[in-house]
């Protein structure tokens, strides 16, 4: 576990420092998460999407089981920013803090170590892989849908519907989808190109984050921050568990859903609220307590899916 959060944590000590030596000024962290919300990202989720394996028999289930578990916790994040008394649009940034988790960068790997020495370990780890596709586009229209809710209470539903239908990470996750159950293969000057641009999106935005919180003020903000780490870490993965036998979902299945559900919030959060006019600061905060949180989530997610 310590080889895969541990370069988050660190990422985002350096930002902060960097910040804090106005080195890393808002200015050009704001011209930072520009460019990884409209290149950098955009790149990294269309490739991983094209490379997704196939559906297993199970796939559709275990999606099934994990897109409950994301519209529950959107929910539960959004009526806890009212229960705690935080501003209106606070609301959107706790709802996405809650459901968005770093699939891509912590739950594959961690699924890939757990996976490794079992034999016939390619299926369980391709249904991994293709789960993770479809949720992270759904991340992006569910985030879309509540930062927009939540920051412009008098905004007009087609406008609404615009925000959806133009941002940047659903757009590349949705052109990925047809490539990859066709299994179109990408150019290789293309391949190499989008990996190299996408292997900086999450390095920048933790940058970003670690400089947004030397600038931020989050006393006001720690219950906030508190309670999207532990909806994300702790609450999602329970009810995972609890729902997954109403699914089928057992065994190698059950790990998937419960690593993947036990993640920590994602930088692309991070990067989503603040091109969105979302509280930066709250989803700062939660992204570095959830990342501490799922050094235990993640171990005990492993563990009551042995």
């Amino acid at each position: 576990m310590i080889p895969i959060l541990a370069p988050i944590v660190l990422l985002v000590l350096l930002g902060f420092f960097l910040g804090r030596l106005r080195f890393l000024g808002p200015d050009f962290s704001g011209d930072l998460n520009k460019l990884v919300f409209w290149v950098a990202l955009p790149a990294f989720l269309f490739r991983s999407v094209v490379h997704a394996a196939h559906p297993g028999p199970q796939t559709f289930s275990l999606l099934g089981l994990l897109v409950v578990a994301t519209g529950v916790a959107a929910v539960a994040g959004w009526i806890t920013t009212g229960l705690l008394g935080l501003p209106r649009s606070s609301r959107g940034t706790l709802s996405q803090s809650a459901f968005r988790g770093n699939l891509a960068y912590i739950g594959l790997p961690v699924l890939a170590y757990a996976f490794e020495g079992l034999p016939g370990k390619t299926e369980p780890f391709g249904t991994a892989v293709i789960v993770t596709a479809f949720v992270m586009a759904l991340y992006n229209i569910l985030a879309v849908v509540v930062l927009s809710i939540g920051h412009h209470s008098e905004r007009p539903v087609r406008a609404a519907f615009a925000s959806i239908f133009t941002n940047p990470l659903l757009l590349a996750c949705m052109a990925g989808i047809p490539l990859a159950l066709t299994r179109t293969a990408l150019p290789l000057f293309l391949d190499r190109t989008l990996e190299s641009l996408g292997g900086a999106a999450v390095p920048i935005a933790l940058l970003c984050i670690g400089g947004s919180l030397a600038h931020a003020k989050i006393g006001d903000k720690a219950g906030g921050i508190v309670a999207a780490a532990a909806l994300k870490t702790f609450a999602v993965p329970v009810l995972v568990f609890f729902l997954a036998p109403a699914f089928g979902i057992v065994g190698t299945d059950l790990r998937i859903a419960l690593v993947l559900s036990s993640c920590p919030t994602a930088a692309a959060a991070f990067v989503m609220a603040r091109q969105m006019n979302g509280d930066a600061p709250l989803v700062s905060g939660s992204i570095v307590l959830s990342t501490l949180f799922a050094a235990v989530s993640i171990p005990l997610a492993l563990f009551f899916s042995r």
